[in-house]
């Protein structure tokens, strides 16, 4: 196990079948994190790291490829015609195994945007499975998708990728002198908010401790809609980029010194 390298998986919906290619190639390599943060959907795909599933990862995201993703009954169960909220509920909140993140040794990190703050919180050493899967809707919650507001200790919280879409600084701050960042941007770029003007650019200072994996084509999905086909090709992306990372940083224990840019692989 690699302990100071950290894996930052951001937001993008449903595009976030791209970063289980990526995860399922780097597991089979033998490489692991001591440190792993999401948002927004990256925080689902998060989870199954931190409790030792990531060999279910696929199987999760071709239910949700499955599923239909409008049901107009949801509109007084859950006030949005969205079926997401049901989605959430029969496929990562029934599969997910809490207690599966005691022996895996990561540190889970889990970034839902605090609605009176107007900035990322970060959630991690739950208690029980109720806060554990609190904070996942939270980092997830947006209006029209999901139902009502996540509310968690008297704070209201929406989707993580609001306000920071790609929290590299969190695992550098959690002490991890390395990290992976995986972004669904075809060009490799750093969007922090999801309603951003321009790209983020990353400071000279954490540059040469980051590696961005990216696919090298537009994601054959939507935000909120994919077909079953799409979410394959998604994964299969992933894992040729993850290859192209092993590839071109052999020595893992090394890998940015030196640097002065961010690498970015591309698939």
């Amino acid at each position: 196990m690699t302990g100071d390298l950290g894996l930052v998986l951001s937001g993008g919906f449903l595009r976030g079948a791209f970063q289980v290619g990526v995860v399922e190639a780097l597991h089979a390599r033998g490489l692991r994190f001591g440190v792993v943060a999401g948002v927004s959907s990256g925080a689902w795909n998060a989870a199954c790291i931190a409790t030792g599933q990531v060999h279910e990862m696929r199987e999760f995201w071709l239910a949700v490829a499955r599923a239909p993703k409008l049901r107009w009954r949801n509109l007084w169960r859950h006030a949005t015609p969205s079926n997401f909220p049901e989605i959430v509920r029969q496929v990562p909140m029934r599969r997910l195994r809490f207690e599966g993140m005691e022996d895996s040794g990561v540190r889970l990190l889990i970034g839902a945007t605090s609605v009176r703050e107007r900035r990322l919180r970060w959630f991690e050493g739950f208690d029980d499975r109720q806060a554990f899967f609190d904070s996942l809707m939270a980092s997830n919650y947006l209006p029209g998708v999901y139902g009502r507001p996540i509310r968690i200790g008297g704070r209201y919280y929406v989707d993580g990728g609001l306000v920071d879409n790609v929290p590299y600084e969190a695992v550098l701050e959690a002490g991890c002198q390395r990290a992976l960042v995986v972004v669904p941007d075809w060009h490799g770029r750093i969007w922090k908010r999801l309603l951003s003007r321009g790209p983020h650019e990353v400071p000279r200072a954490s540059r040469r401790r980051l590696i961005v994996i990216h696919p090298d084509a537009p994601l054959p999905v939507g935000r909120v809609r994919a077909t079953l086909d799409g979410v394959l090709c998604c994964i299969d992306a992933g894992h040729r980029a993850a290859e192209k990372a092993l590839a071109a940083c052999p020595d893992w224990d090394s890998f940015g010194a030196g640097s002065a840019e961010p690498k970015e692989i591309e698939a």
